[in-house]
């Protein structure tokens, strides 16, 4: 019989796993389906702007929920599966990917505040040279970010097999 903890970790689990699609699937959706429809047909910049907001509040509360039930399942497994080394690891580098897809999400918010503050105040932009320009682009755009999404989604089944053998198995 299930008891009210494995009840709630289970709800827990489920919200992790919900928000983590709803991002990843989010970011399919939009490479596969909007962006080329865009290309198309160019959207209006107020249509733009309003699918940016409402993608931004889902994104933000895939976050939101990733991180504390992130932390709660953390907790629970390291308590019940037992600490091995390659666990540990592999625990390490999703949290890690996960924390870096954040941060970019994060700076990216600031860096269009940042480019709508410059646009409203006319001032000139700062030059970026172009090969910097062209990594930055490639480590943190939508198709980095949706790649290292799927990576996560793995290194959560690894996890799972690693977690099922139990302490050095």
């Amino acid at each position: 019989m299930i008891g009210v903890l494995e009840w709630f970790l289970l709800l827990i689990q489920w919200f992790h796993n919900l928000a983590a699609v709803s991002w990843v699937g989010g970011s399919i959706f939009y490479l596969l389906v909007l962006r080329p429809a865009f290309r198309r047909s160019a959207p209006g910049p107020a249509t733009g702007r309003a699918i940016g907001e409402e993608f931004r509040s889902v994104v933000h509360t895939a976050i939101a929920i990733l991180v504390i039930t992130g932390v709660i399942v953390m907790v629970s497994n390291l308590r019940t599966q037992g600490i091995s080394a390659p666990y540990v690891g592999v625990l390490v580098l999703k949290v890690s990917l996960a924390f870096y897809m954040f941060a970019v999400i994060w700076f990216r918010r600031r860096s269009a505040n940042r480019r709508e503050a410059t646009t409203a105040t006319s001032a000139i932009p700062i030059s970026v040279p172009r090969r910097w320009a062209r990594l930055r682009g490639a480590l943190t755009g939508t198709t980095a970010l949706l790649i290292l999404g799927l990576v996560v989604f793995g290194l959560a089944d690894v996890l799972g097999a690693l977690g099922e053998r139990g302490p050095g198995g």
